[in-house]
């Protein structure tokens, strides 16, 4: 029996050659679906802020109403309100979004509420 000729395809002994792709810095800035989709990604972040800055507002909460002063600055009031308008379901408005978390909001705060009172007792 012949040996099939030697070719590109057969493994040898030399090193492997690896693929690098070149994808530059700006590559999300050659498409407009590109950009928005990072945008849509970086989103989460001022939302993860926020919720770090909420833990916080607890935080201080816990250690009673005389040391608690609650945060009322103008950014915090605004985001927690556009919070929900940050969110998108397609199909569902922003403003349905909002006045689902604050019946939810109002929601958490008469059971815990209930729950402190029933403890106190």
């Amino acid at each position: 029996m012949k040996e099939p000729p030697a070719s590109a395809e057969t493994p040898t002994s030399a090193t492997p050659r690896v693929y690098v792709p070149e994808m530059g810095r700006g590559w999300w800035l050659a498409k407009r679906h590109y950009f928005l989709y990072i945008v849509r990604e970086f989103t989460a972040l001022p939302l993860a802020l926020w919720l770090l800055w909420f833990l916080v507002e607890v935080q201080r909460a816990s250690n009673g109403s005389k040391g608690y002063y609650p945060h009322s600055s103008i950014g915090f009031v605004v985001f927690s309100v556009l919070a929900g308008v940050i969110i998108h379901i397609k199909g569902v408005p922003s403003r349905l979004i909002v006045l689902s978390q604050f019946a939810l909001w109002l929601g958490a705060s008469v059971v815990i509420a209930a729950a402190l009172v029933g403890f106190a007792r």
